[in-house]
């Protein structure tokens, strides 16, 4: 059985993916898409990314937050805590992994939606001291680009030299596996 799963399964994956459909591999976001530049204790992180599924299915997934622990690797939890007309309050909580560094976190963010295309959130508990983030969506040939930026002070520790590494890792890892997610639904 093990030789036949071997032999058969890479070829069986690939046949269920649509025609031209990418496969997953090919929707990271790799750290060289991230810029992140350090100041003092804080963090300004710049992302542009490719997702090649339309703005709805994009904007479907970003704004999914109670599903989101189910698809994000580092989330150990992820819910709605309160809902408005054109807001809502999520906590979140996970472990942030970067070589043997790592850093349990909490979350709890307010976050306003301006649809189509714009995703602001702001801190407002947890384990950051201040945190800002604009996460625009932008149709373009053949899927959707996310034009991200945040301004982050952490309320913990962070090695200086290895700090803007971890959060370029952290911000890839997070959105290479939401661009998953949408591939996978569509």
């Amino acid at each position: 059985m093990y030789r036949f799963l071997r032999r058969w399964l890479p070829l069986m994956l690939s046949l269920s993916w649509a025609p031209g459909a990418p496969a997953l591999d090919d929707v990271a976001v790799a750290d060289k898409d991230v810029r992140v530049e350090r100041t003092a204790g804080s963090f300004t992180v710049d992302m542009l990314a490719h997702a090649p599924v339309q703005p709805s299915l994009a904007w479907e997934v970003l704004t999914d937050f109670d599903h989101m622990a189910s698809f994000v690797p580092n989330l150990r939890t992820s819910r709605v805590t309160e809902r408005g007309d054109s807001f809502v309050r999520v906590h979140q909580t996970g472990t942030a992994r970067y070589g043997v560094f790592w850093t349990n976190f909490e979350s709890m963010r307010e976050i306003r939606f301006s649809p189509p295309n714009e995703i602001r959130a702001q801190g407002v508990g947890g384990n950051v001291k201040r945190m800002e983030s604009l996460m625009r969506l932008e149709a373009e040939q053949g899927g959707t680009l996310l034009r991200y930026h945040a301004e982050v002070q952490p309320d913990f520790w962070l090695p200086p030299l290895l700090g803007p590494s971890f959060v370029r890792h952290e911000t890839a890892e997070q959105f290479s596996a939401i661009i998953r997610e949408m591939v996978r639904r569509q």
